[in-house]
């Protein structure tokens, strides 16, 4: 199996919440690249992420108070703002000389965009001067919000998870449904992918026509796809000139053996908010199917055999991981990342 050292992409954003599982008030202490972390929403509502110890004697934070302004520890009731600070400690007598805000629980930068809350995950200890990237562009304007269709959690590493997302060969037979498409609707496809800053990015095209979900979608549609490190799958389908469907996949390393997936939707059409049960019903039908099929694969990494990627139907696979070792390099080089994929032509049935 991958040590952390490679399975795991550093100085990057990666989803935590959706805001509505994130109330005021609340300490929810989350895994995230194996690290214990805790996450809360101040009274101002703004999101926090902490290392889940207290730094006295490493009681989880997540244990104790939270008056949406300052977390006391359960233990001996030290007091820290949301940035980690230490404002109390409540059994130092008044007199004692300790300055005791030079005492901090590690925290982890935190940002809440389009209503989903993102947490950065430092490859090394930061100063108040480090720069941070952008989080990832959704495609959707700061005042609009997603509708939040599914949340599961895969039985696999981010790269197997990865893998299972981009991969095309498989919806044959893991996606046969009565609504999408059958085994016998299989065909040739030829795709064309060009370079992204952070990925590749299927060109825009037609959507295939031996799915039915899409034959619905009149007036000229389009549809484009775009992968971008860590593990975010963005597809934008263009409907005429005046609406669009974003369908958004982001992937969140928890530990070495599971992976968090989210869902997120957009749609400017009216008939979603009106069919939007019935879409939320196919959604969880479709990462159900997937949620099945990693079942069975856990079941099959346990016996830790030799793994291949064959041909064109596997050249995402290959891609994902070049970008990965082009990340790492880059990271420990202490230089800019540059994608050096130039994409190209891809055939394969489905």
């Amino acid at each position: 199996m991958d040590t952390e050292s490679n399975l795991y992409l550093k100085n990057m954003w990666y989803v935590a919440f959706y805001e509505q599982e994130l109330k005021k008030g609340n300490l929810i202490p989350k895994e995230i690249m194996g690290e214990k972390i805790v996450f809360g929403r101040d009274n101002r509502g703004l999101p926090f992420a902490l290392k889940d110890n207290c730094p006295h004697r490493g009681v989880p934070l997540s244990c104790g108070h939270f008056d949406g302004d300052r977390i006391q520890c359960c233990y001996h009731g030290w007091e820290f703002d949301t940035t980690g600070v230490c404002q109390k400690i409540p059994a130092l007598a008044p007199d004692t000389p300790i300055q005791v805000n030079k005492i901090k629980a590690p925290s982890y930068p935190c940002r809440e965009v389009n209503g989903i809350v993102w947490v950065f995950m430092p490859a090394s200890k930061m100063s108040s001067t480090t720069v941070l990237p952008q989080v990832t562009d959704l495609l959707l304007a700061a005042n609009k919000k997603f509708r939040h269709v599914e949340k599961v959690v895969l039985p696999c590493n981010i790269d197997h998870s990865v893998i299972g997302l981009i991969d095309p060969a498989h919806v044959t037979f893991v996606h046969q449904s009565w609504f999408w498409r059958s085994k016998k609707s299989s065909k040739l496809k030829i795709k064309n992918f060009e370079p992204s800053p952070m990925g590749f990015k299927m060109a825009r095209h037609a959507p295939s026509n031996n799915s039915k979900g899409y034959k619905l979608l009149k007036g000229g549609t389009s549809t484009e796809i775009d992968f971008q490190i860590p593990g975010t799958r963005i597809e934008h389908i263009q409907i005429g000139e005046k609406h669009e469907i974003i369908s958004i996949t982001t992937l969140t390393p928890l530990n070495d053996q599971e992976t968090e997936l989210n869902q997120f939707f957009y749609s400017t059409l009216a008939a979603s908010s009106w069919f939007w049960w019935p879409l939320r019903l196919l959604g969880r039908t479709f990462i159900g199917q997937d949620l099945g099929i990693f079942m069975k694969l856990k079941k099959g990494l346990e016996n830790n055999p030799n793994l291949m990627l064959v041909g064109e139907p596997d050249a995402q696979a290959r891609w994902y991981y070049e970008l990965k070792k082009q990340w790492q390099k880059a990271r420990q080089d202490e230089t800019q990342f540059s994608n050096t994929l130039t994409g190209g032509q891809l055939k394969w049935v489905t």
